[in-house]
């Protein structure tokens, strides 16, 4: 890969999470630590990033929040791949929650048309859902966020409260191994963890360029997590960290 084109690679990485590694961009990558770190030397003396402690940053160390259409064409393969394993996890005769990530869009996207319920907070997930014969279909309501497609705050966390949630599928800008999932959109944030709190189960649904990393809102601790669902990209030292902290992870081929 050349320079130039590995440069733009990361300026997205930045823009689409706000921070990153220098380890795991090498690894990304498939170079040296010291590549990565005469990049990020290169980009700050162009003024395009900053340089923090053992990787870089988006100049204001926030990711870009990015619309529904723009995080729907990101990492096509590995939300598919992740979505099937999930689909598993689905029976009829039980009540799911989807938050309006487009890994869970994904997954929403290839559910059959059975009789269980969803409650879901995401308008790409109700227009498609309600297309479907045999599916309760419940909106938790709140103030619609157009760029987000997300409905949020204080009457879709009421609606929430009244469900009975066997599993809450959602997904994440980042995951940190020491304080978990975060989101770059505060109310969203707010959303998903109280349906952390409410659901019987909680399956996190993330691909592996968004792990050890992290974004500006936490929501839920590694405790918290039933099952982490990632793809075959995720490395080997990232899995049994997150095992070691007594998380199901199941890599999805």
């Amino acid at each position: 890969m050349l320079a130039q084109e590995r440069h733009q690679q990361i300026l997205q990485l930045l823009e689409e999470q706000g921070t990153a590694r220098t380890v795991d961009l090498a690894e990304q990558f498939n170079c040296t630590d010291e590549t990565i770190r005469r990049d990020f030397q290169i980009l700050s003396d162009n003024n395009q990033l900053a340089r923090v402690h053992g990787g870089a940053s988006s100049l204001n160390g926030r990711p870009l929040l990015q619309s529904f259409t723009e995080r729907r064409a990101l990492n096509v393969n590995h939300k598919q791949a992740i979505a099937k394993a999930a689909l598993e996890l689905i029976t009829p005769g039980q009540t799911y929650a989807f938050d309006s990530s487009t890994t869970a869009f994904a997954l929403v996207s290839a559910l059959p048309d059975l009789p269980y319920r969803v409650v879901t907070n995401a308008f790409a997930v109700l227009e498609h859902i309600a297309r479907m014969g045999n599916v309760e279909l419940i909106s938790t309501g709140g103030r619609y966020h157009p760029k987000t497609q997300t409905f949020t705050r204080s009457d879709s966390y009421v609606t929430l409260q009244r469900h009975n949630i066997s599993i809450a599928f959602i997904s994440c800008i980042g995951l940190d191994i020491e304080r978990g999932a975060s989101e770059g959109f505060e109310e969203q944030a707010g959303f998903k963890e109280i349906l952390v709190q409410l659901a019987k189960q909680v399956v996190l649904m993330v691909d592996s360029s968004k792990l050890n990393t992290c974004s500006e809102y936490f929501f839920a601790e590694l405790k918290d997590l039933t099952h982490i669902i990632t793809d075959s990209g995720a490395s080997a030292e990232c899995v049994a960290a997150l095992r070691s902290h007594g998380c199901k992870v199941t890599l999805a081929q």
